[in-house]
């Protein structure tokens, strides 16, 4: 019996392989955010407003050329100490190594805008109310060296703004994985 126990435990360690090539494996858990979500934060996000943001999500690649956020979402979410902790937290270097994702409160998307960007990975955004906002996209492609090995590029795009009543920002670039542009 010790003998059984002790092969079932490897194999849901190692990770079992079917005939079909199915693998089992253990999935990390998604993070909990520890900040209390509260509406009245974000309800000043959902009033008509006059503001304006506007840009474009792109990366240079190492040769030189341009990838654009093309096809993507682009998400405008309202800041607050419930997102700052997620993005704090996300950002980290090891998130994805000890999480899958975030679970993000019944209301959380209630108070995101979201649109497709454009050919040219560019987004706008009208009828804001004044406030700071955190602003995300991506940008990703592939390449296959001589071996015909494919690797994945690019990532997360973010970028914190802050915008007043009618107030316009025309070219904001999201171009840096590693830095929150303003």
């Amino acid at each position: 019996m010790k003998r059984v126990l002790g092969l079932l435990v490897v194999v849901v360690l190692v990770g079992w392989h079917t005939k079909a090539g199915a693998q089992i494996t253990i999935s990390k858990p998604n993070y909990e955010p520890v900040t209390e979500f509260s509406n009245d934060d974000f309800a000043w996000s959902l009033e008509k407003g006059t503001g304006v943001i506007a840009g474009q999500g792109y990366l240079k690649t190492e040769g030189g050329f341009i990838q654009t956020a093309i096809g993507e979402e682009v998400a405008l979410i309202p800041k607050t100490a419930y997102t700052d902790e997620i993005v704090n937290t996300t950002r980290t270097d090891d998130f994805f190594e000890q999480y899958t994702n975030v679970n993000k409160h019944i209301d959380y998307n209630q108070y995101r805008r979201q649109q497709t960007a454009d050919e040219k990975g560019r987004f706008r955004f009208e009828g804001l109310p004044a406030g700071t906002y955190y602003i995300v996209t991506r940008v990703i492609w592939y390449t296959r060296d001589q071996n015909s090995k494919v690797s994945l590029h690019g990532g997360l795009l973010w970028g914190q703004i802050q915008i007043g009543e009618g107030e316009v920002r025309e070219n904001v670039k999201l171009n840096s994985i590693t830095e929150i542009a303003n």
